[in-house]
Protein backbone atom coordinates (compact mmCIF):
# COMPACT_ATOMS: atom_id res chain seq x y z
CA UNK A 1 0.00 0.00 0.00
CA UNK A 2 1.30 3.24 -0.80
CA UNK A 3 1.01 6.26 1.09
CA UNK A 4 -1.24 7.81 -1.12
CA UNK A 5 -3.68 4.84 -0.57
CA UNK A 6 -3.69 4.64 3.66
CA UNK A 7 -6.37 4.95 5.34
CA UNK A 8 -6.34 9.48 5.76
CA UNK A 9 -7.85 8.34 9.68
CA UNK A 10 -4.89 6.17 9.94
CA UNK A 11 -2.61 8.80 8.35
CA UNK A 12 -3.43 11.09 10.75
CA UNK A 13 -2.72 9.15 13.55
CA UNK A 14 0.35 7.65 12.93
CA UNK A 15 1.22 11.34 11.68
CA UNK A 16 0.29 12.31 15.12
CA UNK A 17 2.57 9.56 16.91
CA UNK A 18 5.78 9.67 14.69
CA UNK A 19 5.53 13.86 15.65
CA UNK A 20 5.25 13.42 19.27
CA UNK A 21 8.39 11.08 19.16
CA UNK A 22 9.68 13.58 17.00
CA UNK A 23 8.77 16.59 19.49
CA UNK A 24 10.65 14.48 22.85
CA UNK A 25 13.75 13.67 19.89
CA UNK A 26 13.84 17.44 19.86
CA UNK A 27 13.47 18.18 23.25
CA UNK A 28 16.41 15.93 24.36
CA UNK A 29 18.67 18.11 21.62
CA UNK A 30 17.56 21.17 23.05
CA UNK A 31 16.53 22.12 19.41
CA UNK A 32 13.22 24.28 21.27
CA UNK A 33 11.71 25.59 17.64
CA UNK A 34 11.72 22.19 16.13
CA UNK A 35 10.06 20.64 19.54
CA UNK A 36 7.55 23.61 19.01
CA UNK A 37 6.47 22.69 15.67
CA UNK A 38 6.18 18.92 16.30
CA UNK A 39 3.95 19.70 19.23
CA UNK A 40 1.82 22.04 17.47
CA UNK A 41 1.41 19.15 13.99
CA UNK A 42 0.88 16.34 16.39
CA UNK A 43 -2.11 18.20 18.36
CA UNK A 44 -3.45 19.45 15.03
CA UNK A 45 -3.21 15.69 13.51
CA UNK A 46 -4.74 14.08 16.79
CA UNK A 47 -7.87 16.81 16.41
CA UNK A 48 -7.97 15.60 12.20
CA UNK A 49 -8.17 12.36 13.06
CA UNK A 50 -11.55 12.75 15.57
CA UNK A 51 -12.79 15.10 12.90
CA UNK A 52 -12.15 12.80 10.08
CA UNK A 53 -13.59 9.43 11.78
CA UNK A 54 -16.77 11.71 12.35
CA UNK A 55 -17.11 13.20 8.63
CA UNK A 56 -16.41 16.54 10.19
CA UNK A 57 -14.50 19.23 7.93
CA UNK A 58 -10.92 20.76 9.15
CA UNK A 59 -9.39 22.78 6.99
CA UNK A 60 -8.51 25.80 8.63
CA UNK A 61 -6.14 26.62 11.69
CA UNK A 62 -9.64 28.02 13.80
CA UNK A 63 -11.24 24.31 12.95
CA UNK A 64 -9.32 22.68 15.53
CA UNK A 65 -9.83 25.36 18.08
CA UNK A 66 -13.57 24.75 17.74
CA UNK A 67 -13.88 20.66 17.34
CA UNK A 68 -11.69 20.50 20.80
CA UNK A 69 -14.13 22.96 22.57
CA UNK A 70 -16.89 21.31 21.38
CA UNK A 71 -15.24 17.83 22.24
CA UNK A 72 -14.54 18.96 25.74
CA UNK A 73 -17.69 20.38 26.47
CA UNK A 74 -19.54 17.00 25.12
CA UNK A 75 -17.45 14.77 26.85
CA UNK A 76 -17.07 17.09 30.03
CA UNK A 77 -13.21 16.44 29.90
CA UNK A 78 -12.25 19.72 30.04
CA UNK A 79 -8.84 19.30 29.81
CA UNK A 80 -9.65 18.85 26.27
CA UNK A 81 -10.43 22.46 25.19
CA UNK A 82 -6.81 23.12 26.62
CA UNK A 83 -5.32 20.79 23.56
CA UNK A 84 -5.66 23.75 21.04
CA UNK A 85 -3.83 26.72 22.80
CA UNK A 86 -1.25 24.36 24.74
CA UNK A 87 -0.97 23.62 20.60
CA UNK A 88 -0.89 26.71 19.47
CA UNK A 89 0.85 28.38 21.99
CA UNK A 90 3.93 26.09 20.76
CA UNK A 91 3.41 26.86 17.26
CA UNK A 92 3.85 30.44 18.21
CA UNK A 93 7.51 29.55 20.07
CA UNK A 94 8.95 28.89 16.53
CA UNK A 95 8.39 31.99 15.56
CA UNK A 96 9.21 33.87 18.85
CA UNK A 97 11.77 31.43 20.36
CA UNK A 98 10.58 32.41 24.71
CA UNK A 99 9.92 28.93 26.04
CA UNK A 100 12.18 27.21 27.66
CA UNK A 101 12.92 23.46 27.55
CA UNK A 102 11.35 23.01 30.23
CA UNK A 103 8.49 24.61 29.43
CA UNK A 104 8.32 22.71 26.32
CA UNK A 105 8.49 18.71 28.25
CA UNK A 106 5.77 20.67 30.00
CA UNK A 107 3.54 21.50 26.73
CA UNK A 108 4.64 17.87 25.55
CA UNK A 109 3.31 15.94 28.66
CA UNK A 110 0.02 18.11 28.95
CA UNK A 111 -0.89 17.17 24.73
CA UNK A 112 -0.06 13.41 25.24
CA UNK A 113 -2.63 13.90 28.48
CA UNK A 114 -5.39 15.56 26.61
CA UNK A 115 -4.45 13.76 22.93
CA UNK A 116 -5.61 10.76 25.45
CA UNK A 117 -8.96 12.49 26.67
CA UNK A 118 -9.90 13.31 23.12
CA UNK A 119 -9.28 9.67 22.14
CA UNK A 120 -11.34 8.50 25.05
CA UNK A 121 -13.61 11.05 24.66
CA UNK A 122 -14.48 10.10 20.91
CA UNK A 123 -15.37 6.28 21.68
CA UNK A 124 -17.33 7.37 24.66
CA UNK A 125 -19.19 9.86 22.75
CA UNK A 126 -22.38 9.05 19.92
CA UNK A 127 -20.98 8.07 16.61
CA UNK A 128 -23.73 10.27 15.68
CA UNK A 129 -22.54 13.79 17.33
CA UNK A 130 -23.89 16.32 15.21
CA UNK A 131 -21.06 19.10 13.83
CA UNK A 132 -20.07 21.24 15.74
CA UNK A 133 -22.74 24.31 16.46
CA UNK A 134 -19.53 27.77 16.60
CA UNK A 135 -21.22 30.22 13.67
CA UNK A 136 -17.84 31.05 12.49
CA UNK A 137 -17.36 26.79 11.80
CA UNK A 138 -20.29 26.43 10.12
CA UNK A 139 -20.34 29.61 7.91
CA UNK A 140 -16.48 29.27 6.71
CA UNK A 141 -17.58 25.46 5.88
CA UNK A 142 -21.01 26.18 4.38
CA UNK A 143 -22.75 24.47 6.64
CA UNK A 144 -26.65 25.04 7.78
CA UNK A 145 -26.83 26.69 11.41
CA UNK A 146 -26.69 24.42 13.80
CA UNK A 147 -30.73 23.02 14.78
CA UNK A 148 -31.47 22.98 11.39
Amino acid sequence: MTTADADPIESHSVRCERLLAHAAQMIVQDDRLQASEKIWGAAVHGLKTIADARGWPYDYHPDGRVIARYLARQSGHRRIAHLFDIAEAAHRNFYKDLLTTQDLKEYLAEIREALELLNAAHFILPSDLPLPTDGHYRRRHNLSPAGD
